[in-house]
């Protein structure tokens, strides 16, 4: 068995923050294979199953970071897990958002919830993926940085990193470490191999695989990622939505999920499909994420200033958990800026 252990603190007002990129990449290597985070054991929430044939265990230590030794500990002892197979997912504010960086081993540097680790382990020596995210502007405090939510384009490009970093992790459980640094260190936009053809030509190329393969999602990614560069959002958008309904019919509800938020970041106008989110999700039994969907819904419409559409989407949210504070607060806001 293979321990993936993603670090963050446990608690809804932190899900978002830089310092819970470690469960950023969990829940999307989760949504992947369709597994669950529904058990409560050795101080971490914990989710088993297959990756690529591999039997895994993905743990969020509930501990808040910089204890977070105390949770790898009791797994790595409970499960016998052999030390080579313990894969350790932490944000780096010395690396700039964007950016990978996978080692066999290594001192903390700085991240109290490695060193926490390093403590209770008794050594170094465990693979971890760090992930950038940067220093804080001006005077801000390091303490007070990670605690920030992403927003803006930073918002976007976490879930970009995010993807990347749990290719990176199924890399390494079917390759092992050396393969996956020398894959994915470095910038995730720029570390990756240089087309000596135009994005055009590249386009040509891509379109005709899928043809030839129309069952295979890897054209599709290649075909977006050609409309990326041509700058051809709303095509790219769509192809995101053709591999959600190939993958759909391929039985990975998880991964369908997630070629669907991936064409609502890129057009946020798909109202369709943020409520085909919200409704997978729910699915899945996963109203934490139903609702988070329906609030990012509600958030365009109020950029857009339909305030109306916008108290719609939150009342959707309080139907799945009334007692949502976030949901309580935006309705509340929203309720007083209509009236006003």
């Amino acid at each position: 068995m293979s321990l993936i252990v993603g670090l963050g603190n446990p608690g809804k007002q932190y899900e978002n923050n830089r310092h819970n990129v470690g469960w950023m990449v969990l829940d999307e290597l989760a949504g992947r294979h369709n597994l669950q985070f529904d058990k409560n054991e050795k101080k971490a929430m914990t989710a088993t199953g297959l990756i690529g044939g591999k039997r895994v265990l993905l743990a969020k230590p509930q501990t808040y970071m910089n204890l977070s030794g105390e949770a790898v500990r009791g797994l790595v002892d409970f499960y016998k897990v052999d030390l080579e197979q313990v894969l350790i997912i932490s944000d780096d504010l010395d690396i700039p958002l964007g950016t990978l960086r996978l080692r066999q081993s290594g001192s903390a540097g700085g991240q109290g919830g490695l060193k926490s680790i390093i403590q209770h382990l008794g050594t170094n020596a465990f693979n971890r993926v760090r992930f950038g995210i940067g220093r804080p502007p001006g005077r801000m405090q390091a303490k007070d940085y990670v605690l920030q939510d992403f927003k803006g384009d930073d918002a976007i490009l976490v879930r970009e990193v995010a993807d990347k970093a749990a290719d990176a992790v199924e890399t390494w459980l079917k390759d092992g470490i050396d393969v996956a640094m020398t894959q994915y260190n470095g910038d995730v936009q720029k570390n990756q191999p240089q087309s000596q053809t135009s994005p055009e030509e590249d386009l040509t190329l891509y379109l005709r695989a899928h043809e030839l393969s129309p069952n295979d999602p890897g054209p599709i990614d290649k075909i977006v990622g050609a409309l990326k560069r041509m700058g051809r959002i709303d095509e790219a958008a769509d192809w995101h939505l053709k591999a959600a309904a190939l993958l759909d019919k391929q039985g990975k509800p998880g991964r369908a999920i997630s070629q669907r938020e991936k064409a609502a970041s890129l057009r946020p106008d798909l109202i369709d499909v943020h409520h085909q989110i919200a409704a997978a999700f729910l699915e899945q039994g996963n109203a934490k994420k139903a609702v988070q969907r329906l609030l990012i819904l509600s958030s365009h419409f109020e950029k857009q200033g339909q305030f109306d559409e916008a108290i719609k989407a939150v009342e959707e949210a309080l139907a799945i958990n009334p007692q949502h504070p976030k949901a309580q607060a935006i309705y509340e806001q929203l309720q007083e800026r209509a009236a006003g």
